[in-house]
C-alpha cells in the first residue's frame, strides 16, 4: 500500500505513467496545483513548496531504497517538475496567459537544459539532482516570465 501510495505522489497522480510525453503531461498536475494554492499568501506557498521539497526527497530516497523504479531519474517520475513550475509560478498572478506562457517557457527549460542544468542533470545522480535541475529551469522559467511580463 505504501509503495503504491509513493509512486502515485512521484508520477504527479500517475500522470507520468503515460509513455508519450511524460514530463510534459506530468507538469499538467502543477498547473492545476498552482491554481488552487494561488489564493494563498506568497510565505504560505513558499513554505508550502520546501515541505513539497523536502518530502519529494524522502519520497524519492524511499523508492530507491525500494526499487520501485527502473533507474533513478525514470521517466514517470514527475514530481520534480510539479516542484520546478510551482516553485516560479507562485510569484505570479494566476491568469490564463502566465499559467500557458509560464507552462511552455517551463518545458522549454526543462527539456533544453541550458548551463548549469545539464551539469545538474548529468553529475547529481540522487534525489536532490533529480529536483535540482527542474528548480534551475523554474528560476530560469521565472526571470523569463518576469521579463516578458515587465521588461518586454
Amino acid at each position: 500500500m505504501i509503495n503504491k501510495l509513493v509512486k502515485f505522489i512521484l508520477t504527479g497522480f500517475y500522470f507520468g505513467n503515460v509513455k508519450f510525453m511524460p514530463g510534459t503531461l506530468g507538469t499538467v498536475p502543477a498547473v492545476i496545483i498552482y491554481y488552487f494554492i494561488s489564493c494563498n499568501n506568497i510565505f504560505n506557498n513558499i513554505i508550502l513548496i520546501l515541505i513539497l521539497f523536502i518530502v519529494s526527497i524522502i519520497l524519492l530516497n524511499y523508492s530507491y531504497k525500494n526499487s520501485l523504479f527502473s533507474e533513478i531519474d525514470d521517466k514517470s517520475i514527475v514530481i520534480d517538475e510539479i516542484i520546478g513550475y510551482l516553485s516560479f509560478m507562485i510569484f505570479f498572478e494566476n491568469n490564463f496567459y502566465n499559467i500557458i506562457i509560464g507552462f511552455i517557457i517551463f518545458r522549454l527549460f526543462d527539456i533544453l537544459k541550458p548551463f548549469p542544468i545539464n551539469i545538474v542533470d548529468k553529475k547529481i545522480k540522487n534525489s536532490f539532482g533529480v529536483i535540482f535541475d527542474d528548480l534551475l529551469a523554474g528560476i530560469y522559467s521565472g526571470v523569463t516570465l518576469y521579463s516578458i511580463n515587465y521588461v518586454l
